[in-house]
């Protein structure tokens, strides 16, 4: 009599990554073109397999996953992926911004497999993801935001080129100062002066960041925005009750300013969005995961 089939799954959201411990039964996997479509998350996927015999289809042929070893999955491409034993495995979900020009068009690097005994960085990465998970179930809020910054700029140093990794420093700096942003949403004096005063940019560099974002400002209300929507819908437990609250905590001095950009941005007044509120499929029933990626 076979053995049932068996499977968990734990994730954690930090700051601008998730990171997910899984263990399953053998099993073959695929995302097919039709779910990369219904889905439409534009992520990549790092998984690294713990033990176990796995592999990946490539277009060269089959790719076995040894242990410590880094597969990348472009989430917006169809994959198969397989095990033959029980796997346990640790990944990263990673939004495509996230990662430098650099380090050049993401999807290229789709399906493949990264040796922990190729390169001192990768075998950096492996290590890092192998401990992060036990490192987050003993950090608090501000030290988890830190390791956030260090697992982005880990992933940007391990996938630049060899001939451009000595240039990797702005897209460090681009995402610290993003990270920086998601950690203060709630400051009043968040903006351009607190941003250049923090990273020691002037304005042109610190513009040029933010140029496919429509500016800083556009930037932080966004996310400000995208808070107060998580707060009111229950996405986000322990927030406040009330609208002016929310306002508050999301860096709006007064009610009426935050009413109206969040009219703005979502058609709908914030004293009427409660916890029953669905903003499309992102507030659906078991679509949390989802949701999770589409506000990274």
């Amino acid at each position: 009599m076979s053995a049932p089939w068996e499977a968990s799954f734990r994730g954690w959201r930090v700051g601008g990554v998730h990171l997910y411990r899984t263990h399953s039964s053998p099993q073959t996997v695929e995302r097919t073109k039709s779910q990369v479509g219904a889905l439409a998350v534009d992520h990549v996927y790092l998984q690294q397999h713990r033990n176990g015999r796995s592999g990946v289809d490539t277009p060269s042929g089959e790719r076995l996953i040894s242990h410590g070893d880094i597969a990348l999955v472009d989430m917006a491409q169809p994959v198969l992926g397989w095990s033959t034993t029980k796997v346990d495995s640790i990944g990263l979900c990673i939004p495509r911004r996230a990662f430098d020009a650099r380090v050049g068009e993401i999807g290229d690097l789709h399906r493949s497999v990264l040796s922990r005994s190729g390169s001192a960085l990768t075998r950096l990465l492996s290590d890092h993801m192998a401990t992060m998970a036990d490192c987050l179930d003993a950090s608090d809020e501000t030290q988890r935001g830190l390791l956030s910054v260090a697992t982005a700029a880990l992933c940007n140093a391990a996938l630049t080129p060899v001939s451009d990794s000595g240039h990797n420093r702005p897209a460090v700096v681009a995402i610290e100062i993003r990270q920086f942003i998601e950690a203060n949403l709630g400051r009043f004096d968040l903006g351009v002066e607190m941003l250049c005063a923090r990273f020691g940019l002037s304005r042109t560099p610190l513009f040029a960041i933010f140029e496919e974002d429509r500016g800083v400002l556009t930037y932080v209300r966004t996310r400000r925005l995208a808070m107060a929507m998580r707060m009111l819908s229950g996405v986000d437990a322990g927030g406040p009750d009330r609208v002016s609250g929310v306002a508050y905590a999301c860096g709006y001095e007064n009610q009426k300013s935050f009413s109206k950009a969040f009219r703005a941005r979502y058609g709908v007044n914030p004293r009427d969005v409660d916890r029953n509120f669905a903003v499309g499929s992102r507030w659906e029933t078991g679509a949390t995961l989802l949701s999770w990626m589409k506000e990274l």
